[in-house]
């Protein structure tokens, strides 16, 4: 397996463009054609990481945070250490971070998992756009086309795939010259017995669905339509949800700390209200609480909370657990190494980092 490979299999599990402005999710440094040794999978990449992935002899590091965040005009071992060792190291280096932080099944749907909140939606849902797709195929190759789109990423709602609407119906068209028609004669109207297929399909799927279908249909020509839907997917920052029971505040706050194993949390509690609706945003997440307030949450699972937004907090009557960024966030890699696996990288080549480390210390 090459670089290049990889990176397809990480575009498939969270598609790099979902990631914000801001962000430099995908490469960070690379030769796109060299074979993947072994991968180094870690929340950040210090010096203990990158010493542990020479170590290990692997060639490529995936981390959830960018070691380069913003455009550099020079690059020097004084100032840039670590950068300077990945390069003249050659050592492969990806990111994947607002990315996987808005995925399907990404680092939130993965936390939100262990601590047994049921998702319901996105806090801040994605601007990735929704299409209804439909195209019109004669009867006897309804099945081929479909099962093809199907597998270029059209018809996934939720956990659903493969949805879609057929009608049965008419079609009529008449072959001009120049034409190679399938059916018909050069001329002469014809009538077909066509199904048209309708499914759903998200922006990065559509070029490729578009193709595939031309690719599979027997017409030079087929007929399909395009429409862009108010419909809003359902992943995107943070999430909204339910526990299975109301417990007491301050039990369900230590559970979530069990659970997490973080070495500390702080709870703002602004009321006695048992606990129900949650919101969970891993990292920091202190820009979402006036959006979190507007939904009638319990209580919102977070990190990074500054004085004065916790004291917004107070005023909004909003519970928010503040969790430290590294005890959210640590769970990037076991989550996209169960993802790896099932997309068939051999589990010989991934090592889970041991050297990755809060830079807090408790006194």
């Amino acid at each position: 397996m090459k670089v290049r490979n990889l990176l397809n299999n990480l575009d498939k599990i969270a598609p790099f463009f979902l990631q914000e402005s801001f962000d430099n999710s995908g490469i960070q440094f690379a030769d796109l054609d060299a074979p993947v040794t072994k991968i180094l999978l870690s929340l950040d990449v210090t010096q203990g990481v990158l010493n542990e992935a020479i170590e290990n002899k692997a060639n490529l590091i995936i981390a959830h945070h960018p070691l380069l965040f913003s455009p550099l005009k020079q690059i020097t071992k004084q100032k840039n250490p670590l950068l300077y060792q990945v390069i003249t190291g050659q050592i492969n280096l990806m990111a994947m971070h607002t990315n996987y932080d808005l995925a399907e099944g990404g680092l939130n749907d993965y936390v939100a998992n262990l601590l047994g909140i049921k998702k319901i939606s996105p806090v801040q849902g994605s601007a990735e756009k929704v299409f209804k797709f439909a195209v019109y195929v004669p009867t006897q190759y309804a099945d081929k086309v479909s099962g093809a789109i199907f597998g270029a990423g059209a018809g996934k709602i939720g956990k659903y795939t493969e949805t879609s609407f057929n009608i049965a119906g008419k079609g009529t068209f008449k072959p001009m010259e120049g034409t190679n028609p399938f059916i018909g004669k050069i001329g002469e109207k014809e009538e077909v017995r066509e199904m048209k297929i309708e499914t759903l399909v998200a922006e990065r799927n559509l070029d490729s669905v578009i193709q595939t279908m031309k690719d599979n249909h027997p017409y030079e020509e087929p007929a399909y339509d395009i429409y862009e839907l108010k419909t809003k997917p359902s992943y995107g920052i943070g999430i909204f949800g339910e526990i299975d029971k109301e417990v007491e505040i301050s039990k369900f706050s230590l559970e979530v700390k069990n659970r997490l194993q973080a070495r500390y949390i702080r709870l703002i509690k602004s009321n006695n209200r048992k606990i129900k609706k949650v919101a969970l945003c891993t990292g920091s997440g202190g820009s979402l609480l006036e959006q979190v307030s507007c939904n009638n949450v319990d209580f919102y699972i977070t990190g990074d909370i500054t004085y004065h937004t916790a004291l917004r907090a107070k005023e909004l009557e909003l519970n928010v657990l503040d969790v430290e960024h590294f005890d959210t966030e640590k769970f990037f890699v076991e989550a996209l190494y169960e993802q790896l696996i099932i997309l068939g990288i051999h589990k010989d080549i991934l090592i889970k980092s041991k050297k990755m480390e809060s830079p807090y210390k408790l006194l």
